[in-house]
């Protein structure tokens, strides 16, 4: 399978670092000219598009963000969008009214249940999903003691393996549990991207989600 990871060049670089460790990945910054209803995709960028299975756009234009959406459904038909940057309802509709693309609240947690309206169609999501998404972990306590820890299924930006492996020996309980569900929102980028408008609660969820992965995967 093969992975583009879709940019003005600000975002993105840390989850084709991730990905890449996994996937036939490539970073393409999207060169574009005009605005509003006249953008237009420089031609080189435009026949890249063809090449891939899978995309995952961080452009923080709207419009742009719009424009490759709707330039990927006509050219590469097979290809899933998942949509890393975008805010407002009004506009996730008009993305995935074109069929090939999902805007997740948060990318860690996108898994098969959420995916669920388009995996059969896509089936590369099955794929990119064994490795990424909603985080999965198999942790070995002894003595109440984190011994090991294991990542089945990693956040599309790191931030499961960068958190977790800050506390391999440390004590399990409620507050390491706490611990945790803070460590992980210093790694998340939610905030970073400046079209979420909630980004506090975003950072909060994304807390939630490792947390209970970690509950998840204690002794399995």
């Amino acid at each position: 399978m093969k992975i583009g990871i879709l940019s003005e060049g600000k975002y993105g670089e840390r989850a084709y670092n991730v990905i890449g460790k996994k996937f036939n990945c490539d970073f393409i910054k999207v060169k574009y000219s005009g605005e509003f209803d006249d953008i237009e995709i420089d031609k080189d960028v435009l026949e890249k598009l063809k090449d891939y299975d899978l995309f995952i756009t961080y452009t923080t234009n709207p419009d742009l963000t719009y424009e490759l959406v709707r330039q990927i459904s006509k050219i590469n038909k097979n290809a899933f969008v998942i949509v890393g940057a975008w805010k407002g309802g009004g506009f996730k509709k008009q993305l995935e009214s074109f069929g090939n693309a999902f805007c997740p609240d948060l990318m860690c947690e996108i898994d098969e249940d959420v995916l669920k309206n388009y995996i059969d169609k896509f089936p590369q999501l099955k794929g990119f999903l064994k490795y990424f998404g909603r985080p999965k972990v198999k942790i070995k306590c002894i003595d109440d003691k984190i011994k090991d820890i294991e990542i089945l299924r990693e956040a599309p930006c790191g931030s499961t393996s960068e958190t977790l492996k800050e506390f391999i020996g440390k004590e399990f309980n409620e507050n390491t549990l706490k611990n945790i569900g803070l460590r992980v929102q210093h790694f998340c980028r939610a905030s970073k991207i400046r079209l979420f408008v909630d980004n506090e609660c975003k950072k909060i969820k994304a807390g939630e989600i490792i947390v209970q992965s970690v509950k998840e995967g204690i002794n399995q």
